[in-house]
């Protein structure tokens, strides 16, 4: 199959986050659709502790605890809002959507120096990076499998487009690192 075209339509979340639409074709009016809900402040970063047995950072992100796990299809965050529901994707349909994760394991810049904590001195630095979520489709019983060539070549543009240094990732629920059950992957870049 060629490559097909792609339109692309990057808009912003109410808490500044980022949302990239990927399209097949023209036509779809992605700014007719505002993310009007009201959101308090963007991610807050995990942090990279020191682990002196491996000799290596490792990634801590408490703060995930508040995200959804497993939410009914009638508040699942990757399907398209609706008049009385709106969630992270504001169109009311989409073919592939990608956006910052509202819960992310790392965020922000780059980290800055070691600092000193706790009891006996650990080494700890602000997890930077980021951490987006990739939906592969606006049907929420829908998986990767059973998707048409045409769709899995728009995702793999979305996994690859403009960050080669992310690191795309798939996990379908009830497989674990899924707290959602629908399709959908991650692009994470360690700052």
């Amino acid at each position: 199959m060629p490559c097909q075209t792609v339109r692309k339509s990057v808009l912003r979340l109410a808490d500044g986050r980022e949302l990239i639409y990927f399209d097949s074709q023209d036509g779809a009016d992605r700014a007719a659709y505002p993310d009007t809900r009201s959101l308090g402040r963007g991610p807050e970063p995990g942090e990279s502790r020191f682990d002196p047995l491996l000799g290596e950072w490792v990634t801590v992100a408490g703060h995930r605890q508040e995200r959804p796990y497993h939410p009914g299809v009638d508040v699942c965050p990757l399907c398209p809002s609706t008049g009385t529901r709106r969630i992270e994707i504001p169109a009311p349909d989409y073919e592939v959507a990608v956006f910052e994760n509202r819960f992310p394991f790392l965020a922000g810049g780059p980290a800055g120096r070691d600092s000193l904590a706790g009891p006996v001195p650990h080494r700890f630095r602000s997890g930077g990076g980021r951490c987006e979520v990739v939906c592969f489709t606006a049907d929420h019983d829908a998986t990767f499998a059973a998707l048409d060539e045409a769709r899995v070549l728009l995702v793999l543009e979305a996994w690859t487009a403009e960050w080669a240094a992310f690191v795309p990732f798939a996990a379908r629920w009830p497989l674990r690192g899924a707290p959602v059950p629908q399709a959908a992957g991650a692009r994470l870049h360690r700052a």
